[in-house]
């Protein structure tokens, strides 16, 4: 009977360290991935920002050269036209620019919840193994799930925080921008 109870905590023990060494490995993958994607996202944002300024002038100085050929136009209303859309077209690529970081930072948040769920499952793998008793199976089990619960809650309230406040922001760029222009066509007129 005490050879069964010592094979069984023995069994037990090196399950447990089986299980946390698991969990060990898969976290550092997750970090890597985490890694990886967010330096390629970065690339990606920078090069589309890059390319998106580019299409921008170019957009707008196609659009000053048919507006005067069809109306026209001075060179003075001409150069006030392309300036105005050379600015609404820097404001879209701003406001993309900060929903593309407003990303980054969610899916970062998103693969943080994984990293740390993906831990905290294999600790309360480990407590249920430990386990005594079916009450303590039970205990572990609660203990584990209402922790996960509770760490999903409290990242989908960053996360909609964290949404508010770029949305907030990308606002705001807009604005800002509108009114700086208000206040050009003001001083102009």
């Amino acid at each position: 009977m005490a050879i069964d109870k010592d094979t069984n905590a023995a069994a037990a023990r090196s399950a447990e360290r089986a299980t946390e060494a698991t969990v060990r490995r898969a976290a550092d993958a997750t970090r890597q991935i985490t890694n990886q994607i967010t330096d390629q996202t970065a690339d990606t944002i920078r090069d589309t920002n890059r390319e998106l300024t580019g299409a921008a002038a170019r957009t707008a100085e196609q659009g000053s050269d048919q507006l005067k050929r069809m109306f026209g136009l001075s060179t003075d209303a001409q150069e006030e036209v392309t300036h105005q859309a050379q600015q609404n077209l820097d404001a879209m690529v701003q406001c993309g620019s900060v929903l593309m970081d407003g990303f980054q930072q969610a899916w970062r948040e998103w693969l943080g919840l994984a990293q740390e769920v993906a831990q905290r499952h294999g600790e309360g793998v480990g407590a249920m193994m430990r386990s005594r008793s079916v009450q303590d199976f039970y205990g572990a089990q609660s203990a584990l799930v209402k922790d996960e619960v509770e760490m999903l809650l409290t990242r989908s309230v960053k996360l909609s925080e964290l949404s508010a406040k770029i949305g907030n922001d990308a606002v705001r760029r807009m604005n800002e921008r509108n009114q700086g222009a208000a206040k050009q066509t003001r001083l102009r007129a």
